[in-house]
């Protein structure tokens, strides 16, 4: 008798039984167990949603308000899935297991003449994912390990897929990618969300592709980014002004499909936060942790013009400004006009098709 086919790869076989939901008291997250709460469970792991499977890195007592791990939301990773032109027989290397259920969908597309790694930072993630992908039959190569570094020994792969989203392409990807091979992330700066960004490589070792749909994925641990939360004598010491910019142009600045994705690209090492404090009052912040260079401009609703305060030796919200002043005079370009290109000596450029440029990252 032949081999028994593995069933399909439903995802609530892959899902651990602790999950985190939304906690409005906290502002964070707040578990939900499948046996203590089985309904509420099965509600989070059934819907088209992502689910939170892990916070602070699995650290005890660590900030609960910290997502470091999920599983994505079905529709999104069939999205991926299909952008990546799987067939049978490819040999595929996965960035960031987590709970191994991409890597067994992988394994399905790939075929029993294909070949799946996938490689995981979290140990403990790791060898939970080895688990369940062996329990349902999914030949599945699990290495722990830092997953921007790839995988060389098993290379060269056909595709390279991120479940983790990155400001700087690693240069292993594209270098263990065969020659017309395909490298499929989340890419984009620190400032707002990604783009599902696939890149062919090329003979000369560089790697191009389009960016396109917006995603919002967990950053490679030494990508993350980071916000500054300046105590009240910074505040009080911060320079102060406003801005002209009205509801509209606040709206295309924080919009991913409208200057929020170029005003990235224009301005580094920023990374943008909004937050609502009630139903008056929204906060619109800047970060440069590097520098610690803070911004804050802070909207009042019926109220005009709003304050801006800054810190730090770069002012970032001028900068912002600038950015989406010379946004609005290219055209108003949206994601998927913008071409990225990772030279073999690391380089990133970026193209709108009028207008070219090296990325400060």
């Amino acid at each position: 008798m032949g081999e028994q086919a593995p069933l399909p790869a439903s995802r609530g076989a892959f899902i651990p039984p602790v999950v985190w939901d939304d906690d409005p008291e906290s502002d964070g997250f707040t578990p939900v167990s499948l046996h203590r709460e089985p309904a509420r469970w099965h509600a989070l792991v059934d819907a088209d949603e992502p689910v939170v499977t892990q916070v602070a890195d699995g650290e005890p007592g660590g900030d609960a308000r910290t997502p470091t791990s999920s599983c994505s939301k079905p529709s999104l990773v069939a999205e991926m899935l299909d952008a990546l032109d799987l067939r049978p027989g490819l040999r595929v290397l996965e960035i960031g297991t987590g709970t191994g259920w991409n890597a067994a969908l992988l394994r399905d597309r790939v075929g029993p003449h294909g070949q799946v790694t996938s490689v995981e930072i979290d140990p403990g993630l790791a060898a939970r994912a080895r688990d369940v992908l062996a329990a349902t039959g999914r030949d599945v190569d699990v290495i722990t390990g830092d997953g921007a570094a790839g995988h060389p020994s098993g290379a060269p792969y056909d595709r390279v897929i991120a479940t983790a989203s990155a400001r700087t392409v690693p240069r292993a990807w594209i270098e263990q990618t065969r020659v017309g091979g395909l490298v499929l992330l989340p890419w984009g700066t620190g400032y707002g969300e990604d783009a599902l960004t696939r890149l062919e490589v090329r003979p000369d070792g560089s790697a191009t592709g389009r960016c396109g749909t917006r995603l919002s994925f967990m950053r490679l641990r030494q990508q993350r980014r980071h916000r500054l939360e300046p105590d009240e004598d910074e505040l009080r010491a911060a320079r102060r002004s406003s801005t002209a910019l009205r509801g509209p142009e606040l709206y295309e600045v924080v919009e991913f499909s409208r200057a929020a994705f170029t005003i990235g690209l224009r301005v580094p090492h920023c990374h943008l936060t909004v937050e609502d404090r009630d139903e008056r009052h929204r906060d619109v912040e800047l970060h440069d942790r590097r520098t610690g260079s803070w911004a804050r401009v802070g909207m009042i609703r019926d109220e005009h013009p709003w304050p801006v305060l800054q810190l730090g030796p770069r002012e970032l919200w001028n900068e912002v400004e600038a950015a989406h002043a010379w946004w609005r005079d290219a055209g108003r370009p949206t994601p998927d006009r913008c071409t990225l290109t990772v030279h073999p000596d690391g380089t990133h450029r970026i193209s709108t098709g009028r207008h070219r440029w090296p990325l400060e990252l």
